[in-house]
C-alpha cells in the first residue's frame, strides 16, 4: 500500500473516531426511537449472555415476550451481535461495545468507498469522496437518530462489494467474484433487507457494464456471486427460507398491520393510519428535505456528467451513469408512484419502510461526489479556488452534524442494563401464541402444574436450557413458560418426551407420570439449521482453500 493511501486511511480513521466521539466516550445509547434501544440493547446483551453459556449460534432469546423467549435470530441475522460480543469481551460493557462497533463501521465504510472511488480516479479525489460519505449529514442521521443498529453496522459491505464485482468483469478472475460473494455474505448476515436492497444495485452495475461493453459473460458474475453469497451464509438463510412459517409474518408486513409499506412513502404525505404518536409524523418532514436534498445533488452531479461526456474519460463516464440510474431507482421508490414496483416485485413487501431505500441513497450519492470533485479540480483554476469550494462544502455538512450530535437524545446504560425488553416485534411470535392471552405478571412462574398435584424446583434456567426436579403425586400436565418452536427437546430422566402447546399461549406443556423425576428441555438445531451451518463451514473452508491454492501458485 502506498505512504499517501495510508495517510488518507489515517486521516479517515481521526475523523471516523471524531464523529462517534460523543457516544465513544460515554457508556450512553444514542437514537431517537426508544422501542428500538430497548430492541437491539436487550438483544445484545441475551446474545452475548447465550455465547458464555457456550452457545456457538444463538437463536433463542430467553427474556422476550415477558419470557417466554423467542426464536429471535431465526429471523434476525447476527453478525452485528458477534461483532458487539467480541469487542464486549474488552470492554466489559455491551452498550460501549456497541457504540465501538457503530465507530469501527463507520471506518470501514469511509474507507472502503475511498478503495472503491480509488479504482477510477485519483487518490485525492478518493479521499474527497470518503470525507464526504463521513460527513454527509444523513450517514450521521443514522448513527445518531434513527439507524437501527444492525443497519448501520452493514454500510460497510456496500463499497466493497462493488469493487470486488468491477475487478472480476475487468479481469476475469475467479477469486475477485468469491470476493465479492464473500462481502455479499457478510451482508445477509449483518442486514437482509439492506442485503436485498443491495442486490438490485449489484443487478444494475453487472448489467449495464455487459450491456455498455457488449459482453454477456459478464452476467455470470450475478449467479456466481449470489451463489457464494447464499452458501456462505446458509447458516441463517437456510433456517429462515424454511421455518418462517413458524413466525407471525402478517404483523410484519400485512395491510391494515405492522409496517406497511403504502403507509410510508416520502411522498405523497403521512397516512392517517399511522398513530399519532409515531415516530414516522415527527421526522417525515426530515426525510422530506432529505429528499429534496438528494435531488438537488443528483441535478448537479448530472450536469457534471454531461461536461464529463465532452473528455476522453470512458471508464468515469460510465460507472458515473451506472450511480445515477441506480440514484435515480432508489429515489423513484420513495414516491407513491412506484406502488406498482412494489406491489410486483417479489418480497418488496418485506422492506416495510421505503425510507430505508435513502440508505442506497446516501451510498451512491456520496460516490458520485466524486464526479463534482473532479469537475471542480479541472474547471478551478488554482488551488485557492479549489480549496475554498471544497472547506465551504464541509463546513456546512460538519454544522448540521453537530446539531445532530449535540441534540440527539442518549439513553444512560443504567437505563438499559439489567435489559428491559421489548414485547411489541410481532413478527418473532410463533404462530399458535396470541400476546394477548399472555399475562405480563407470570414472569414468576416460569413452571406451573396445571393438572394433578406435585412440586417442582428450577436447578438451571439458560438460554436454551431449563432444567427443574418434579415430584408428582400422581400424573400431571406441566406448562413451563416458554414458548415452544421447532427445536425445543424434552428429556424425562434422559428419554425423550412429546412436547405439546397449550392453544391461545403458544407455551410448552408435558405430561408427567407419577413418581421423582429430572426434566430437562433443551432447544437444539433442527436438521435444517444443522445442515445450514455444515453448509456455510464447508463452503467457507472451500473458498479459503481456493483463495490459499491462488496464493500459493501466483
Amino acid at each position: 500500500m502506498k505512504k499517501n493511501s495510508v495517510r488518507s486511511l489515517c486521516l479517515l480513521f481521526v475523523l471516523s473516531l471524531l464523529m462517534m466521539l460523543r457516544q465513544l466516550l460515554v457508556s450512553d445509547y444514542c437514537s431517537v426511537i426508544k422501542n428500538d434501544v430497548y430492541t437491539y440493547t436487550n438483544w445484545a446483551w441475551q446474545f452475548n449472555e447465550a455465547l458464555q453459556e457456550g452457545i456457538t449460534y444463538p437463536r433463542w432469546l430467553p427474556l422476550d415476550f415477558w419470557g417466554y423467549g423467542g426464536p429471535i435470530f431465526i429471523l434476525y441475522p447476527p453478525l452485528a451481535y458477534y461483532l458487539t460480543a467480541f469487542i464486549n469481551f474488552f470492554t466489559n460493557s455491551i452498550i460501549s461495545a456497541m457504540n465501538i462497533a457503530k465507530f469501527a463501521a463507520l471506518f470501514f465504510s469511509a474507507a472502503g468507498m475511498f478503495s472503491l472511488v480509488k479504482e477510477f480516479y485519483s487518490e485525492k479525489i478518493a479521499l474527497f469522496s470518503a470525507l464526504f460519505y463521513l460527513i454527509f449529514p444523513y450517514t450521521i442521521f443514522q448513527l445518531y437518530f434513527i439507524g437501527p443498529f444492525s443497519s448501520v453496522i452493514s454500510f460497510m459491505w456496500f463499497p466493497p462489494i462493488l469493487l470486488f464485482t468491477y475487478r472480476y468483469l475487468e479481469r476475469n478472475q475467479v477469486k475477485d467474484m468469491l470476493y465479492a460473494g464473500l462481502c455479499f455474505s457478510g451482508l445477509i448476515f449483518t442486514h437482509l433487507v439492506n442485503a436485498y436492497m443491495f442486490s438490485f444495485v449489484i443487478l444494475i452495475f453487472v448489467i449495464f457494464f455487459a450491456i455498455e461493453r457488449k459482453t454477456p459473460a459478464y452476467l455470470k458474475a450475478i449467479p456466481g456471486m449470489f451463489l457464494t453469497g447464499f452458501l456462505i451464509s446458509s447458516a441463517y438463510i437456510l433456517p429462515l427460507i424454511y421455518e418462517n412459517k413458524f413466525l407471525s409474518l402478517t404483523s410484519f408486513i400485512a395491510e391494515g398491520s405492522g409496517f406497511h409499506y403504502a403507509d410510508f412513502f416520502i411522498l405523497p404525505g403521512i397516512s392517517d393510519r399511522i398513530p399519532a404518536d409515531d415516530f414516522w409524523h415527527a421526522y417525515h418532514p426530515h426525510f422530506l428535505s432529505y429528499l429534496f436534498l438528494f435531488l438537488g445533488l443528483l441535478i448537479s452531479y448530472i450536469f457534471c456528467w454531461v461536461r464529463l461526456r465532452r473528455s476522453s474519460e470512458k471508464i468515469i463516464k460510465e460507472i458515473s451513469l451506472i450511480f445515477i440510474i441506480t440514484t435515480i431507482f432508489s429515489l423513484f421508490l420513495l414516491l407513491g408512484l412506484s406502488t406498482f414496483l412494489w406491489e410486483k416485485i417479489p418480497f418488496f413487501k418485506y422492506i416495510q419502510f421505503p425510507a430505508r431505500w435513502f440508505n442506497i441513497t446516501n451510498f451512491t450519492i456520496s460516490f458520485l461526489s466524486s464526479i463534482l470533485f473532479w469537475s471542480i479540480m479541472t474547471t478551478l483554476t488554482t488551488k485557492r479556488r479549489i480549496s475554498v469550494f471544497i472547506v465551504a462544502i464541509s463546513l456546512t455538512m460538519l454544522l448540521l452534524d453537530f446539531k445532530y450530535i449535540k441534540y440527539v437524545y442518549a439513553f444512560p446504560q443504567q437505563k438499559l442494563i439489567p435489559v428491559q425488553t421489548q414485547n411489541s416485534n410481532l413478527e418473532h411470535l410463533p404462530i399458535w401464541a396470541m400476546k394477548d392471552n399472555i399475562s405480563s405478571n407470570t414472569i414468576n412462574y416460569r413452571i406451573e402444574i396445571v393438572k394433578g398435584e406435585g412440586e417442582s424446583e428450577i436447578l438451571a434456567w439458560k438460554s436454551a436450557e431449563r432444567i427443574i426436579k418434579i415430584i408428582a403425586e400422581e400424573p400431571i400436565v406441566a406448562k413451563i413458560q416458554t414458548f415452544y418452536f421447532p427445536g425445543w427437546k424434552a428429556y424425562l430422566n434422559g428419554t425423550e418426551i412429546a412436547v405439546q402447546i397449550e392453544s391461545g399461549t403458544g407455551a410448552i406443556l408435558l405430561d408427567i407420570p407419577e413418581g421423582d423425576h429430572m426434566l430437562e428441555l433443551k432447544f437444539v438445531d433442527t436438521p435444517v439449521r444443522y445442515y445450514g451451518k455444515l453448509i456455510s463451514l464447508l463452503s467457507f473452508v472451500a473458498l479459503g482453500c481456493f483463495l490459499l491454492r491462488e496464493k500459493i501458485r501466483k
